[in-house]
């Protein structure tokens, strides 16, 4: 190697320690001044409704009465709300990227972009500009209204934010412990019977029945959740046939207290649910539906 090589050699590591020295001297006067609280501490006492708004898909939660929530007129996911609260208990703070209004659409944070809206009746509490995703986990670029300067915000708050309606609903059909359930009412078309609790195990229309099997039947409705597109749409509802559904079960308990009532049709892609009352009417597979309204050949003993 000439002298020549090791002279440039030592240059450019003479400008590179230079550099880094630099930078580490804005990094770390930026640690104390890049940081804003774009959110204040929110509970849910302070707030009656939080909008996450999208082009076509906006997601409107507004308080019912204390502690229950609605999402664009269906009942919100009590899990969902309170995460998004626990998320919401602390100020959020977030880190400067840019200042310029150059950066505003490469970013997504123009005008016209989504946004996060705190409302507490008429009063805003909150508005918030959201833009695209950043290059760190779960985060996403904010700006403030009349604001020019762009964050990036970090954590649970920047992951909601992406969350459509069907995430926030509430999608429980039917919370029913088995030890709970005395009798079970079973209709399959023509097909009909009945399951009651013996001492020593469940009876199938008085006879012996494969406890094991209703046992399994049993544990589907402790937490029976819809599946796939999981809500039917207005017009899919209004075609369901809940007058003569394909399944029919009811789940009771000792004092005869119906536990959980629910019907079932048949669709191209499995089946439309609904509790025997009215209300939501959620999808599910049919195979497992299958296992849930099982065929009473399906609970004889082996």
């Amino acid at each position: 190697m000439t002298g020549r090589q090791l002279t440039h050699i030592g240059i450019a590591l003479v400008v590179a320690l230079f550099l880094w020295g630099l930078s580490e001297m804005i990094g770390g006067r930026s640690d104390e001044i890049e940081e804003l609280e774009v959110l204040p501490a929110i509970s849910p006492e302070d707030v009656d409704t939080i909008e996450f708004v999208h082009d076509g898909d906006t997601v409107r939660l507004v308080q019912w009465t204390e502690g229950a929530w609605s999402v664009n007129g269906h009942q919100a996911s009590v899990r969902a709300v309170d995460g998004l609260f626990a998320a919401l208990a602390q100020p959020v703070t977030a880190s400067l990227v840019a200042v310029s209004v150059s950066s505003h659409e490469r970013m997504g944070v123009a005008a016209e972009a989504d946004r996060l809206r705190v409302l507490d009746g008429d009063r805003v509490v909150a508005d918030l500009l959201l833009g695209g995703r950043g290059r760190q986990g779960e985060s996403v670029y904010v700006r403030s209204e009349g604001d020019d300067r762009v964050y990036m915000m970090r954590g649970g708050l920047a992951a909601m934010s992406g969350l459509g309606e069907t995430e926030w609903r509430e999608k429980t059909i039917a919370l029913v412990e088995p030890a709970q359930v005395q009798r079970v009412e079973v209709e399959r078309g023509r097909e009909r019977y009945t399951l009651t609790r013996a001492d020593d195990g469940w009876m199938l229309n008085g006879a012996a029945a494969d406890t094991a099997r209703v046992e399994k039947m049993l544990r589907r409705y402790i937490n029976l959740q819809p599946e796939g597109k999981a809500f039917a749409t207005p017009a899919e509802a209004d075609s369901a046939d809940f007058a003569r559904p394909d399944r029919r079960i009811t789940l009771l308990g000792a004092a005869g207290d119906t536990l959980a009532a629910l019907l079932y049709d048949s669709t191209d892609t499995g089946y439309w649910v609904r509790h025997a009352a009215g209300g939501t009417v959620y999808h599910m597979y049919g195979y497992r539906v299958e296992v849930s309204v099982p065929a009473d050949s399906n609970l004889m003993p082996r």
